[in-house]
């Protein structure tokens, strides 16, 4: 029989290789991939000869196999030969084996099956695989936007890292660390990772991750104060860094931010990527048609809606250079009806259409047949209604945010929730999406209950969902049958492991206490930015609740806070609740260039006011928003606030 260098030739019983192997993995000494190949090989080659079938493949050709589909570029079949390879090897070879497999699913972009792997692996790897399962586990995370997991992952890899992982493990935490809004970390570790690049090309590839972290961070909110240590390059990318948030926010001021930067960084590495890509990604963002029309309710009782989009709309033109603004038309649908004012928007000439604002203008315009250019819906047609080819929809839309409520709690590891809503039309929309999207992710809901949406007691819905009169009405038999009393303690249901929450930001500041005082203290709260009133004194009554939300109510960037500023100084009215609304204006006519590109489904997205833009082959627009906590009553960066509390002793 073979012999291999550490495994004496066992002619008598092969699986002693097996259990030598095994020892050594444990021990932390690890054999190279060729020998986890050979002992395969012995092992299949002392195995007596099939009499009838073929044997299926062995798990070494099937290693082989997966090895040359992945230097082809075909991952899915190197993740499934991996896979086939981990299901016919015994141990500790079946876990290293699964970790390539879950590897080789990221690769095709498969990130759920990544995860199904990666939740086969048992706990005892050798040391040699700590890395691989750390990078695995990082990226998973990155995936479902969870960077401060990411980084809890990536320490994990006992140092010094190991070499010739070092990029890849560089190139992730700097990920992690831009998309927590910490530029400063993000471009250290990146540098730190040109220890290890030889070539101009990795160089290069490098310097693109600072841009795209840049990016990332500037869309986060991030601070680009540069420190007072900064050497001249680091001040340089973060001074560019501040621009592409300007950019981020406000495309339409960006080529003098950028004008200023290049005076003042002549010589700097960043100089190469601005005139290759930056500067004319930005040529293609601002391509406008010649003339536009927009067609909102400006009278009637959704006048000071449709008002709030058009001065957020107009604010948005108007931050453009003169000699580059398109004409533009306003029409009113409630005083001509939108079909009208959509045909009239036409027959002036209208290349681009924005409106209508209602649901029942959009359904209606849709079903009229008279969409004939470009037109982008500001609100969604029903569910399974298939929107005409030239329109595209863009909503503020509550079920939309229940979601991605209901993802965030999947990623946190929560998989039991109980519910509580108005019983109003709104409310259970808002309810049936997220428990649609919770039970497609595999998570239960436990129980739901529906308020009175007029009520200020929420004892009874709350005691119902969380079994506390079940409790009592246990009590009661049980003195009942004994005839005395007992000293007695409600409990809740233990069985969920969160809430989540549908309500105003008045029906929030009373349940979250009611929640306080029923016991729930320990159970996270969930909910939609709905709950929030970002001008409201009250807001500490929220403390703890978790919610995704615009990075125009969130974030303090300096753009977005000087057109904070500009609403409400310009029109105080619109600068609260309607903020949003406001936004949503300047983000449509942010929109426009997007959708004119020609495969807009493709194209990058937008970090706009309302949140991450992007659009689907259906054309909804999609918002990806920013995670926030309630904190001393003020919304806070989600993962900033979670990474405060894991420092905490």
């Amino acid at each position: 029989m073979t012999t291999l260098a550490g495994f004496p030739a066992v002619a008598r019983s092969p699986s002693m290789l097996l259990r030598r192997f095994s020892m050594q993995a444990r021990q932390g000494r690890q054999a190279p991939v060729a020998i986890m190949l050979l002992l395969l090989a012995v092992l299949y080659g002392c195995a007596p000869a099939p009499t009838r079938a073929p044997p299926p493949a062995a798990p070494e050709q099937l290693v082989m196999e997966a090895q040359r589909a992945a230097s082809a570029g075909d991952h899915q079949t190197a993740s499934a030969r991996y896979e086939a390879a981990a299901r016919a090897s015994p141990g500790d070879l079946r876990d290293r084996l699964l970790l390539r497999a879950a590897y080789a699913a990221l690769d095709a972009g498969n990130v759920e099956r990544a995860a199904t792997l990666l939740g086969e692996v048992t706990g005892a790897l050798p040391s040699a695989d700590f890395s691989l399962r750390a990078r695995v586990a990082a990226r998973i995370a990155l995936a479902s936007r969870r960077p401060e997991r990411a980084l809890a992952e990536l320490d994990r890899i006992p140092r010094p890292i190991p070499r010739e992982d070092a990029a890849e493990i560089l190139a992730l935490r700097a990920e992690a660390q831009f998309a927590l809004a910490r530029p400063v970390d993000g471009l250290r570790t990146l540098q730190e990772r040109e220890r290890f690049l030889l070539e101009r090309e990795q160089l290069a590839q490098n310097r693109e991750l600072i841009w795209s972290g840049l990016k990332a961070s500037a869309a986060a909110g991030a601070d680009f104060r540069i420190p007072l240590d900064a050497d001249t390059v680091t001040a340089g990318w973060l001074a560019l860094g501040s621009a592409a948030q300007a950019a981020e926010r406000n495309p339409f001021v960006a080529a003098n931010t950028f004008a200023d930067w290049r005076a003042r960084y002549p010589g700097h590495p960043g100089n190469s990527l601005l005139a290759e890509q930056i500067l004319p990604e930005l040529s293609i963002g601002l391509d406008y048609p010649a003339q536009i029309a927009l067609v909102l309710p400006l009278s009637g009782r959704q006048r000071a809606s449709g008002s709030a989009v058009r001065d957020g709309f107009m604010t948005a033109l108007l931050e453009q250079a003169p000699e580059a603004r398109p004409l533009l038309r306003v029409y009113d649908s409630a005083a001509i009806g939108a079909n009208t004012a959509y045909r009239r928007a036409l027959a002036d000439g209208a290349q681009f259409v924005v409106g209508p604002l209602l649901k029942d203008e959009v359904a209606s315009l849709a079903e009229s047949g008279d969409v004939a250019t470009q037109t982008l819906a500001l609100n969604k047609l029903a569910d399974g209604v298939v929107a005409p080819g030239m329109m595209y929809q863009f909503a503020l839309d509550p079920e939309s945010e229940a979601r991605q409520v209901a993802r965030r709690a999947i990623a946190d590891g929560r998989r039991r929730a109980i519910a509580l809503a108005p019983d109003s039309d709104w409310g259970r929309r808002v309810h049936d999406a997220f428990a649609a999207e919770f039970y497609a992710l595999g998570g239960v809901v436990a129980g739901s209950s529906f308020f009175d949406p007029a009520t200020r007691d929420y004892s009874e819905p709350i005691t119902s969902v969380l079994l506390i009169d079940e409790s009592r009405a246990r009590l009661n038999r049980l003195i009942s049958a004994l005839g005395t009393r007992l000293e007695f303690e409600p409990r809740r249901r233990s069985d969920v492991e969160f809430v989540f929450v549908a309500a105003q930001p008045a029906q929030g500041r009373s349940l979250r206490p009611a929640l306080r005082f029923h016991l729930t203290d320990d159970l996270p709260v969930y909910a939609t930015s709905d709950i929030f009133d970002p001008d409201s004194t009250g807001n500490a009554d929220l403390d703890g609740i978790v919610f995704p939300d615009m990075p125009w109510i969130l974030s303090d960037d300096e753009t977005t806070v000087r057109l904070r500023s500009t609403i409400a100084t310009l029109w105080p009215a619109q600068s609260g609740a309607r903020g949003r609304l406001y936004a949503f204006g300047f983000d449509a006519y942010r929109l426009i260039p997007l959708l004119r590109s020609q495969r807009p489904a493709n194209a990058a997205p937008v970090a706009g006011m309302t949140g991450t833009l992007s659009v689907d082959a259906s054309g909804l627009i999609t918002r990806e928003l920013v995670w926030a906590r309630v904190v001393n009553g003020r919304a806070r960066p989600a993962a900033a606030v979670d990474l405060e509390f894991a420092a905490s002793p």
